[in-house]
């Protein structure tokens, strides 16, 4: 009996269709939004996210 699709430990996708999408996407380039989520990424402050999670270990509330 085959086992079941998600019971397999890699995905059998090496097809010509699947070759020729990321040969495309590739020569495309990084799109617009890509560029813009990336450079918003950076804007953030880095500690920013660890003061969250100390005011959530504090269990402070939002004012």
């Amino acid at each position: 009996m085959p086992r079941h699709i998600l019971d397999h430990s890699m995905p059998q996708a090496d097809g010509a269709r699947l070759r020729h999408f990321l040969d495309l996407t590739q020569k495309e380039g990084i799109s617009r939004a890509t560029e813009i989520l990336t450079k918003r990424a950076r804007a953030r402050q880095p500690a920013r996210k660890v003061q969250e999670f100390l005011r959530i270990e504090r269990q402070e509330h939002l004012t």
